[in-house]
């Protein structure tokens, strides 16, 4: 699968899923591409991470990719349980974390 073949399925899912669908590229040690699809969170979700965050920002971005990837989609290698494959796990929590993004204000106080 190419990234733009890649790309293409995240656009139609995110129509299906009535919302936007981050896909995840991993490659494993043999150059084999790990794909995942992962549905944008709602609001009340991120902020839940936000607040577990700031003790345990692993945990909470892992319960956003279990709950949230859809694994009919997605490379089982992506939440199987074998130890060889938490790489493509916890790649998928990190970028699960990054998805949560704010805006900062730029008004310069005096």
């Amino acid at each position: 699968m190419t990234n733009e073949e890649i790309l293409v399925k995240a656009g139609e899912l995110s129509q299906k899923e009535n919302g936007k669908v981050h896909p995840l590229i991993f490659k494993s040690e043999t150059d084999e591409l790990i794909v995942g699809y992962l549905k944008e969170p709602p609001r009340h979700v991120k902020l839940r991470v936000m607040d577990k965050g700031l003790t345990a920002p692993a945990t909470a971005a892992a319960e956003v990719v279990d709950a949230f990837l859809i694994k009919e989609e997605s490379d089982p290698r992506i939440w199987d349980e074998k130890p060889e494959n938490d790489r493509y796990y916890l790649g998928a929590t990190m970028e699960a974390y990054n998805l949560i993004s704010m805006a900062v204000n730029q008004l310069k106080k005096k």
